[in-house]
């Protein structure tokens, strides 16, 4: 939830002329412009991440009259005023009910328990006006330039499970960060802040045959296309916005993406602000591999760390298994439990398998040992210890889970009645399958010889084949039940061929048919409407090298499944009371991985190069991907035609390059670039 609000208010500020604002993707800066009088002001906005404050900077041609403060939505708020400064502390709520839950009393304060401790401080300096406290405000007189810094803490302890009450250590917090950034000029911030960005931002550009619109504002550019105008700079703005979104969400040190990233505007935000993970939470991850983002992992995989500890004991208690188990929602303190509700999405034992086998692409993509021995391997290892527990040998000699559901979704019975419940549904199959090929690897690359290891190859062997039903699609139970809702918005059945690789086309190519069967029943009868839904079709689509499908779903994400701000819309899904429109940041990052996944695939052990290139990129050029392995990969393509391919690996092997029915073999040195010429 939001812990407070910044403001200021210009005196003698009317007939404002010539309004423009900007997020600055290269730089990670907000800019306001604004003409009065014919004098100009200016303002600049960032967040540091290594100062840990965010900057406000004012300049204009005349003296300006200002007042700052802060402000909070929430409760107990005291106010310190002090000669530039004011900082507001006090206390979260003790309890919110979810939005999804009927209540009178939603949001409540219990001053015995109080909620998470929190402190935000603001300075105002400027080198040529007068600063002074006026009725609770900051008012700055007869400034050119103003400089404000904000910091903030809470009291959450990171790995703990619990939280230091004590607003003393969010004070001391906050006047550390603060002590640490006002010692420094603006510029020396900005600079700091903008090496830090644009480390991770610049390594990928992506740039198309534009019609030059890039000076219309956005708004009008998304009611273009809408109408049916092509407008292909928006595809590359998206795909640069997109990652913007992910390096500003999820750095080391901070907490992973969460359904809506960091941008919650409400004090009941739309199922709780938590991790999803039954889909969601994973989405937000699938462009740190390929977008070249690798670091944005790292809270992810702290959050499996500790997920893994605290799952162990709702392994014990709930299923009397080994190793650790999570469910279909995470929150800040790593609960794993099932939460309440209904089954078809309340009860769901494989979120810990899922984000195990999502995590492995951090190994993946880095080709760094040390982090698959020492931190990916214990935490896949225990999902492996789970499953091989909860797996039941059935009279035929397969092994399947006992109990299960396809996220979400439900089938009907020989009665006719709604069902969420079976056994051994298609997308438990997938990913335990998916976890057990991945931590079968990790052994053969570790040399790991272990009782686990052993184990999980028995019974890999002995997991049940995908199932074809009566439309020809792949079953999304191991039963080909009716389902209530074909249309449904997961595409859990197909979760083997995307994300996993289980299914593919190399080895499994009649199983493929089945996904794009499956697949288009879901769009016959109404499916990818919503955001992140049709991300996943973006992906899907990219899989299957059908570029064209893979733009249309593009383009109906930012037609119907954007606001103008590009933030992901999730519509109200019409199951319970009280649902509403809301922003999930999974759509956006689903799409970036989309984009890229279109230009680039490395997932079967080759890299293929354009391999769902749609026909209205004709030409273009995107720079900076990234392959499994540590290949770092540009491409530069004409009417339809690799132009050239620039190759650089982080360690030295050989790999085999596909494009357009060409193939090459390449020995790649450590940093060594080589290049290839269509």
């Amino acid at each position: 939830m939001p812990l407070g609000s910044f403001r200021y208010h210009y005196y003698g500020i009317e007939n404002v002329e010539n309004y423009r604002r900007e997020l600055d993707l290269e730089e990670a800066v907000v800019r306001t412009e604004f003409t009065c009088a014919g004098r100009q002001y200016q303002s600049e906005v960032f967040v540091s991440n290594p100062d840990h404050a965010m900057v406000v900077h004012l300049v204009s041609e005349t003296k300006m009259k200002i007042d700052f403060w802060l402000e909070s939505k929430l409760q107990t708020i005291s106010t310190i005023q002090r000669e530039n400064s004011q900082i507001i502390s006090g206390n979260a709520p003790s309890h919110v009910d979810p939005n999804y839950v009927e209540s009178e009393n939603p949001i409540v304060y219990m001053h015995q328990e109080l909620g998470m401790p929190f402190c935000c401080q603001m300075h105002v300096d400027t080198v040529d006006g007068d600063v002074s406290c006026v009725d609770g405000k900051i008012q700055v007189r007869d400034a050119r330039e103003i400089r404000i810094l904000i910091t903030a803490a809470d009291g959450y302890r990171k790995g703990s499970y619990d939280m230091d009450p004590s607003i003393e250590h969010c004070f001391a917090s906050c006047e550390q960060y603060m002590n640490r950034v006002k010692s420094r000029t603006y510029q020396q911030i900005r600079s700091t802040h903008r090496k830090d960005y644009q480390a991770l931002f610049e390594r990928s550009r992506f740039q198309l045959e534009t019609e030059g619109r890039e000076e219309i504002p956005l708004n009008q550019r998304l009611k273009r296309i809408k109408r049916g105008e092509t407008d292909l700079g928006l595809y590359c703005l998206y795909y640069h916005f997109n990652r913007y979104l992910l390096i500003s969400s999820s750095r080391p040190g901070s907490q992973p993406a969460n359904l809506q990233g960091i941008w919650s505007e409400s004090t009941r935000p739309v199922w709780s602000s938590n991790w999803t993970i039954n889909i969601n939470t994973e989405m937000n991850y699938w462009p740190a591999g390929i977008c070249n983002l690798s670091e944005c992992f790292e809270p992810l995989l702290c959050m499996l760390e500790e997920m893994s500890e605290a799952g162990k004991e709702t392994a014990k208690n709930y299923f009397h298994c080994r190793g650790w188990v999570a469910n279909h929602n995470v929150d800040i303190w790593r609960q794993t439990e099932p939460v309440a509700g209904l089954a078809k999405y309340a009860y769901w034992p494989m979120g810990g398998v899922w984000l195990s086998a999502q995590i492995f692409d951090y190994y993946k993509y880095t080709g760094n040992r040390n982090l698959l021995k020492n931190r990916i391997y214990p935490v896949m290892s225990g999902a492996a210890r789970f499953c091989l527990d909860w797996l039941e040998e059935g009279e035929d000699g397969k092994y399947r889970t006992p109990l299960s559901t396809s996220p979400e979704n439900t089938f009907l019975d020989e009665a006719g009645r709604e069902c969420a419940v079976s056994a051994g549904s298609t997308m438990d199959l997938a990913l335990i399958k998916e976890l057990f090929q991945n931590l079968s690897l990790a052994a053969e690359v570790l040399e790991i010889q272990d009782d686990i290891v052993e184990e999980v190859r028995k019974v890999w062997i002995k997991l049940p084949e995908y199932q074809i039903g009566q439309y020809g699609q792949i079953q999304e139970w191991e039963k080909d039940f009716p389902e209530q809702d074909p249309g449904h918005r997961h595409f859990s059945g197909v979760v083997g061929f995307h994300p996993g690789t289980t299914i593919n086309p190399y080895d499994t190519p009649e199983l493929v048919e089945g996904v794009r069967r499956f697949i288009e029943r879901r769009l016959q009868y109404g499916g990818g409407h919503i955001g992140w839904s049709c991300a996943w079709l973006i992906n899907l689509c990219a899989r299957l090298g059908d570029g064209n499908s893979a733009l249309f779903f593009l383009a109906n994400l930012l037609k119907k499944s954007s606001y103008d701000n590009l933030f992901d819309l999730h519509p109200p899904l019409g199951e319970s009371k009280g649902e509403r429109e809301v922003f999930q940041i999974d759509g956006n990052f689903g799409a970036a991985s989309g984009i890229a996944s279109m230009l680039l695939r490395s997932c079967y052990g080759m890299i293929e190069l354009l391999p769902a290139l749609p026909d209205a990129w004709k030409s273009g050029r995107m720079e900076g991907l990234l392959a499994e392995g540590g290949v770092e990969v540009s491409i530069e393509w004409k009417d339809h035609q690799l132009v050239l391919a620039v190759l650089k690996s982080c360690v030295s092997q050989e790999i085999e390059v596909r494009c357009c029915g060409q193939k090459w073999k390449i020995h790649l040195q450590e940093n060594e670039e080589k290049v290839i010429k269509g």
